[in-house]
């Protein structure tokens, strides 16, 4: 029993970790001139595609697109959404990330459109 509790006190914490969200594009709290033409956010592990989501919507919660978005396939930890031509004003961006763990992650942030 004590070399149990020993190895599992041992075992590496990477093992414990979650989908994290590394960088976005726009920034989380920025202020862009020109809109994006998409939302690119990377996470520090590679995601699960069929439950792995980006949500825009404007300041009264109404979506500014209905496109999916989808993982980079050639960095598996990156999704992006096409976006239509943002007006100006503050956007809210809600994502869900699943990684290899089968654990979800999710958040928001939000951007401003000069």
């Amino acid at each position: 029993m004590a070399a149990i509790a020993a190895i599992a006190a041992i075992a590496p914490l990477s093992a414990l970790a979650h989908g994290k969200l590394e960088s976005a594009t726009p920034a989380p709290g920025s202020t862009v001139d020109v809109a994006p033409g998409a939302l690119r956010l990377t996470f520090n592990e590679a995601l699960e595609p069929t439950f792995s989501s980006i949500k825009l919507s404007d300041t009264a919660g109404t979506p500014v697109t209905q496109e999916k978005a989808s993982v980079d396939a050639a960095d598996r930890r990156a999704m992006t959404l096409p976006v239509p031509k943002l007006a100006s004003g503050e956007y809210k961006v809600q994502w869900v990330a699943m990684t290899a763990d089968a654990h979800k992650t999710k958040g928001t942030y939000t951007f401003k459109v000069k």
